[in-house]
């Protein structure tokens, strides 16, 4: 047999884009199946199965088409793809091809191709990367800041079970800041005897006494028998001081303040034989309730 033309007892050699189609019919695939495995057109595979040149894109995007539809029948997509080009350019000169017809190749001689699918990235996956760059970053903020969340959390949330202790029990007395509860003149000798009481250790000072002052007044403050404390206070302005056994307050203006003793109304003391008013916790404490 010569590789020319075969005689009138043998089968018809095939052109690529004949020996293509034939591979497709013994797989039992439809033109549509493998237009949605390759993503090729069914225009595109429909001339290369026919040799229809004329019908077909420019010669680099034809090899990857052929290419890519002989790796998915399982042969050697890029050596159908040299024939298939080498009988284009014949075709195109008019000249009749030369040993452009291929026999059947035996498929041991062909490694098997199979197309590479797309990675999936699942969004779960997605979403634990986002949370662990988050979780990282604010880790580091921390760290860098040296802020204690948690500290801050506990904080807070002592401040709202206060609020809403206040709330229930139906207080309408003026709201009290206990952190800021014995601080009283800025000199060193009040800094040294009142010292600004934690939300957390309020139960430790059994007398808490606050001042809401309706007109401008001078108190005169002792806390637990230390060193009197003078301070000047304006209307509008609100004081608390706490103690542990004893507080006493004296005041040079008469109803100066509206009071407050450990969140609960307390009247304001009256002035006794031309004395300022004064109170002394906790012997006058139920003198004044």
């Amino acid at each position: 047999m010569s590789d020319g033309h075969p005689s009138s007892n043998q089968e018809p050699l095939k052109s690529p884009g004949q020996y293509l189609r034939s591979l497709r019919h013994e797989k039992n695939l439809s033109i549509e199946m493998v237009t949605e495995a390759t993503k090729i057109t069914g225009k595109n595979i429909r001339a290369i199965e026919g040799s229809l040149f004329e019908q077909l894109p420019a010669d680099t995007f034809v090899r990857g088409l052929v290419t890519l539809y002989g790796n998915f029948l399982d042969i050697d997509g890029s050596k159908v793809a040299a024939e298939f080009l080498a009988e284009r350019k014949q075709h195109a000169t008019g000249s009749r091809p030369q040993n452009l017809t291929m026999k059947t190749i035996p498929p041991s001689t062909l490694a098997p191709k199979k197309l590479a699918e797309p990675s999936h990235v699942s969004s779960a996956t997605v979403a634990l990367v986002l949370l662990a760059a988050i979780i990282l970053s604010f880790s580091g903020f921390c760290f860098y800041t040296s802020w204690n969340p948690f500290a801050f959390l506990s904080k807070q949330t002592s401040t709202m079970q206060a609020s809403i202790q206040r709330m229930i029990a139906g207080d309408k007395a003026p709201e009290t800041n206990i952190d800021e509860a014995r601080t009283l003149p800025e000199t060193k000798e009040s800094t040294a005897a009142h010292q600004v009481i934690p939300a957390d250790k309020t139960h430790d000072y059994p007398y808490r006494l606050s001042a809401h002052f309706l007109r401008d007044c001078t108190a005169t403050v002792s806390i637990d028998g230390q060193k009197p404390i003078i301070k000047k206070y304006t209307s509008g302005q609100v004081a608390h001081w706490a103690a542990q056994q004893q507080l006493k307050i004296t005041f040079d203006t008469s109803k100066a303040a509206t009071l407050s003793l450990n969140n609960a109304p307390l009247s304001f003391p009256n002035a006794k034989n031309d004395r300022p008013p004064s109170l002394l916790l906790p012997d006058d404490v139920f003198d004044h309730q």
